[in-house]
């Protein structure tokens, strides 16, 4: 019986080069998003109650646009909901890439020796990681629909701000005030727009 060794095919080691690749990427563009995201939705939050303070701060003056300021710390809260949503699905994707990773790596060692023996592993882990995948593929089906209802919960806070800025602009002597409450908020949310569709890209490139 033979016992030479043999180089890892190009197939495996490729695929390992890959996957390693796209977690990484994943990982890395993830971090950024959760640090920059978590300061931008206090930021919202703290706009959103500004404009209630402004609010009551003038009375019955802007009462209509009292609604309009109830709305921005409403959105800001689903904000804050959709993000926790997010935050939830990225763990599993994250651990089905670690278990994948892992099991890659194993092959790959396993099929520099023998040929009897590497198909032997082969049978071994081979269902190990075909489960890695399907975990991959059904937690990256969930990210994907976490970051679809973020994106629509900012869609939907982005068309109170419109109003809001042409409520704003009805007020009279709190003209000035209320525009640029608005204003502030208004380019909060397109910051986070931007950033979670960016973030969406990233993700999109790395679950081809």
């Amino acid at each position: 019986m033979s016992t030479e060794l043999y180089a890892p095919p190009a197939s495996t080691a490729t695929t390992l080069l890959d996957l390693r690749d796209n977690f990484i990427q994943i990982a890395d563009a993830t971090f950024a998003f959760q640090r920059e995201l978590g300061k931008r939705l206090r930021e919202i939050d703290r706009k959103a109650l500004n404009a209630q303070v402004l609010v009551k701060r003038h009375g019955t003056q802007l009462a209509g646009y009292g609604v309009v300021a109830q709305s921005f710390r409403e959105g800001a809260q689903r904000m804050q909901e959709a993000a926790a949503e997010v935050r939830g699905a990225i763990q599993p994707l994250m651990s089905g890439f670690m278990e994948s990773l892992r099991e890659s790596q194993v092959l790959e060692k396993l099929a520099a020796r023998r040929v009897r023996e590497d198909r032997q592993a082969s049978a071994q882990h081979g269902p190990q990681r075909t489960s890695h995948v399907e975990q991959m593929r059904r937690a990256g089906m969930r990210l994907r629909q976490a970051l679809g209802r973020f994106d629509s919960v900012v869609a939907e806070l982005e068309y109170v701000v419109v109003n809001g800025r042409i409520e704003a602009s009805l007020k009279g002597d709190a003209q000035f005030a209320l525009a640029q409450v608005s204003t502030d908020m208004d380019r909060a949310v397109i910051l986070v727009r931007d950033m979670l569709h960016n973030y969406v890209e990233q993700i999109e490139k790395a679950l081809l």
